[in-house]
């Protein structure tokens, strides 16, 4: 469940934010701040799903992120939400960047739905360039 983040060079954003087992299990399951609350962007994320359901990564530019069975707009929202089919991988290039001003959260989810917080039952792998 845990992320690392690490420094890259520059001009491929910065850093890269790993989690080799990404989920949504309650606060437990999210990646909080994984940009320790500084602004920046998205230009690349990479999601390896060895699992037998789809995967639904939610990322929220927020400091903290809480997801939860209520659709109300609000702290387990995302701003972004992204796709990886069942035993796939994907890869979603940004070249303009996905700004984000607060830090990033991100969990993830077996549903599309956003007030979903059931998690894979395979571990799931995501990486993140951002700056």
């Amino acid at each position: 469940m845990a992320s690392t983040t690490t420094s890259t060079i520059a001009s491929l954003g910065g850093k890269l934010v790993v989690d080799l087992s990404v989920s949504a299990n309650d606060q437990s399951g999210v990646n909080n701040n994984v940009t320790a609350g500084t602004s920046g962007s998205i230009y690349l994320i990479e999601i390896s799903n060895p699992g037998s359901e789809p995967l639904y990564v939610k990322i929220r530019d927020a400091s903290s992120a809480v997801p939860s069975t209520s659709t109300a707009n609000g702290n387990g929202t995302p701003h972004m939400m992204l796709y990886c089919p069942a035993y796939g991988s994907t890869s979603y290039a940004i070249p303009g960047g996905f700004a984000y001003s607060s830090g990033l959260s991100f969990w993830a989810s077996t549903s599309a739905s956003v007030g979903s917080n059931s998690s894979p039952s395979s571990s799931s792998i995501v990486r993140i360039a951002c700056s």
